[in-house]
């Protein structure tokens, strides 16, 4: 079988829910941003259903060069 090569740009989403106990918005902001949902201060989580978009698809054709000898 004869492989291609492909490069595909795309985004990547989901729809989170989560709810936080914090001092204040910029704080559990803050909390979500750093990716640590795991600490004592987040009540639930629910993770939504990821969702890829293709922005961009191209074969890429590979030349092998020889050296002139």
């Amino acid at each position: 079988m004869n492989m291609k090569t492909f490069r595909i740009t795309y985004t990547q989403a989901s729809e989170n829910t989560v709810e936080i106990e914090a001092s204040s918005v910029k704080e559990a902001w803050d909390l979500v941003k750093s990716g640590n949902l795991k600490d004592k201060s987040v009540l639930w989580n629910i993770e939504g259903k990821v969702v890829y978009k293709a922005k961009l698809t191209e074969e890429i054709t590979k030349h092998i060069a020889s050296n002139p000898s």
